[in-house]
């Protein structure tokens, strides 16, 4: 009788929390208090002290079980009176929001490390499936109403910057910002800083179109400003916010045609060097998002528009959408990479290429390619990407709550 009493008990005061009357909340509030200053500060404690807690937490779960509103009542009275003269009992707000914060961190970090990991889209190599970061030139920064809207809709912010003198663009980087965004720094010949939440690519796109970055043979030359002339004034659209799945792999093998996170150790992402500037930003990721489009045993070869996979067009849903080239992607589809002006590439116009299907599956190859081919550094350069690197498949679009938020195809 006492065992279904005890389920019952414990169903109406935590599963059922909100329904249970305030005193029995009160008095469990009062009992874990108990439990937790003499766990807290045992080693400190005189044993007199532990044992009046001890009797009083006693006290506390018979009146409980028993629905026992006076007796609680008078436990709960009785610890205020007590503890009150227990060293260290009463503990400020400031420790008890440090260690809320500490706890939410600790939960955070192990569901990011083990289970799923957010992950946030920098380039535009899967557009328009996933979005990348996309800087707008806009003619004037508009009013408070209209960029919260564009915030909520379109994970959008506005930056503007002006030359307070003339001044020289002397260098460009970019660094991740609070684990989740990245942010490009404009440095100037006069000291001065520019920051501007993009990655890199975007904003060297951006100048380049305003005629402040010029590729040349011998690399890439950089503008100058007078004073009062814009740097910079633009929308500046986040990029995609999405969930990686990072359990799904150990229950299942990848699928083809489906988009995944991978890391980039052992890639040489470097190796090639395209002359399109907006592609300059993915070389150095440690992290790629890519539509897998061959698993280990498959033959692969590009013919534009269309994705080869054992000699027959690719029949997945995702990949056979761009290879079809309709709007919103791109029309040229899947785009084949000349071996005369990328020698060193993996996949080009010499002939299909085999991904190893080696018995240690850590080694096994899959191929990673980008929706948006045009500017996508993926394994038509550097290759294929081992079993070892991939992280799982993405399979939420989190945020912004644009048409693109929900489960990832």
């Amino acid at each position: 009788m006492k065992r279904p009493l005890l389920f019952l008990n414990w169903l109406l005061d935590n599963a059922l929390a909100w329904f249970t009357p305030k005193w029995r909340r009160t008095g469990r509030e009062t009992s874990a208090a108990l439990k937790r200053y003499v766990n807290y500060n045992r080693h400190t404690l005189d044993t007199e002290v532990i044992e009046t807690c001890s009797n009083l937490r006693q006290e506390l779960a018979a009146a409980l079980l028993s629905w026992d509103k006076e007796a609680c009542d008078r436990c709960v009275k009785q610890a205020a009176i007590k503890c009150e003269a227990m060293p260290g009992f009463a503990r400020s707000a400031v420790a008890e929001m440090v260690e809320s914060f500490m706890v939410i961190l600790v939960v955070f970090l192990g569901i990011r490390t083990y289970y799923v990991q957010p992950f946030r889209i920098p380039t535009g190599s899967m557009q328009p499936s996933l979005n990348g970061i996309i800087v707008h030139p806009v003619d004037e920064v508009p009013g408070y109403a209209r960029r919260a809207w564009d915030m909520l809709t379109l994970g959008s912010s506005y930056v503007e910057a002006t030359a307070d003198a003339p001044k020289s663009l002397t260098n460009i980087e970019d660094h991740p910002k609070w684990m989740l965004f990245t942010e490009t720094t404009l440095s100037f010949s006069d000291g001065s800083k520019v920051h501007i939440p993009s990655a890199k690519g975007a904003v060297m796109q951006y100048l380049k179109e305003q005629g402040k970055l010029t590729e040349t043979p011998y690399g890439i030359r950089l503008g100058s400003y007078t004073t009062g002339e814009p740097i910079i004034r633009a929308r500046v659209d986040a990029g995609d916010m999405i969930l990686v799945n990072r359990v799904a792999y150990h229950f299942r093998q990848p699928r083809r045609g489906e988009t995944f996170v991978f890391d980039t150790r052992g890639i040489n992402t470097s190796m090639q060097t395209p002359s399109v500037v907006r592609m300059s930003d993915q070389q150095a990721g440690t992290h790629y998002i890519k539509r897998l489009c061959g698993l280990p045993g498959d033959t692969l070869q590009v013919k534009t528009p269309f994705l080869l996979i054992n000699g027959e067009a690719a029949k997945e849903d995702t990949i056979s959408r761009v290879a079809a080239g309709r709007p919103p992607y791109n029309p040229e589809g899947y785009q084949e990479l000349s071996h005369r002006n990328q020698p060193l590439a993996y996949m080009t116009d010499l002939g299909p290429v085999h991904l190893q299907n080696t018995a240690d599956p850590t080694q096994r190859e899959y191929a990673a390619l980008g929706d948006n081919t045009t500017n996508s550094l993926d394994s038509r350069y550097w290759g294929p990407v081992k079993q070892f690197n991939i992280i799982g498949p993405a399979c939420f679009t989190l945020w912004p709550f644009t048409n693109h938020w929900g489960p990832i195809k």
